[in-house]
């Protein structure tokens, strides 16, 4: 065993340097594929996301291999090299069997940008899923078109959305119950029309409980991104996909 890890750290140290102008350019679309397919069994994009094998990747090129605390880690990264980099990761991938460079790539390139926090990629993003998202986790306050608030469902229905609007990221999706859904016109939260043009609290009628700080005069999705992190606790790929949804059905 211990001439096997020397012999992992070796190929480490020896063919990453020779790599690191050799990477064909990555699909990070593929990628985010490759990756639900390959690595998600074991890796979590959410650094809250508990009970997988190997630790999250929240922040993956920022940081040292092994530096998530609590996994038992087969090698320790050579000292001269702090931080993970995409040659890294190449050679990494390799040595966990997945012999194809071109996808290799992909799943670099997508890690790339999913890892790095807000304001990731839209172009990793599938507005089909966030539709979904949206309506399990949005559609009860919010419409996409301008709309009158109500009431929304009788109380025999609250407990039942609220477990679905409260779920964790690690939690089963399930969508809530057709019937549970409010009417077209019983909203509690403001409509999403045009909602990239303009400022939070700007549609009138609604009894806001506070107003979202955002960076500059209108919405954006990095402003969004943060929104629903702190709002809907879903994971960054979930809200990548809402945004995306998002930015397409409220224009």
């Amino acid at each position: 065993m211990r001439r096997l890890l020397l012999a992992l750290l070796f190929l480490v140290c020896v063919l990453v340097p020779a790599r690191a102008a050799e990477l064909p350019t990555g699909d990070g679309a593929t990628g985010r594929k490759v990756f639900g397919a390959y690595c998600a069994k074991c890796h979590s994009l959410d650094p809250m996301e508990l009970g997988k094998r190997g630790p999250h990747l929240a922040g993956l090129l920022q940081r040292r291999y092994g530096s998530v605390e609590g996994f038992p880690y087969r090698m320790v990264w050579p000292p001269a090299e702090p931080k993970w980099t995409p040659a890294h990761l190449d050679s990494y991938l390799e040595i966990h069997r997945l012999a194809e460079p071109q996808l290799r790539a992909d799943v670099i390139a997508f890690l790339q940008a999913a890892t790095k926090g807000p304001a990731m990629d839209l172009a990793l993003g599938d507005p089909a899923g966030g539709e979904r998202l949206f309506n399990v986790k949005c559609a009860y306050c919010h419409s996409l078109t301008r709309e009158i608030a109500g009431q929304g469902p009788g109380q025999d229905r609250y407990e039942e959305i609220t477990r679905a609007l409260e779920r964790r990221p690690w939690e089963p999706l399930t969508a809530i119950p057709e019937t549970a859904l409010v009417t077209e016109r019983a909203r509690r939260g403001p409509h999403l029309a045009e909602l990239l043009t303009r400022a939070p609290g700007a549609a009138e009628g609604f009894p806001y409980r506070f107003v979202y700080e955002i960076g500059g005069p209108v919405w954006t999705a990095p402003d969004l991104d943060g929104y629903i992190e702190f709002h809907a606790r879903l994971e960054p790929l979930e809200r990548t996909d809402l945004i995306t949804f998002l930015i397409k059905a409220t224009r």
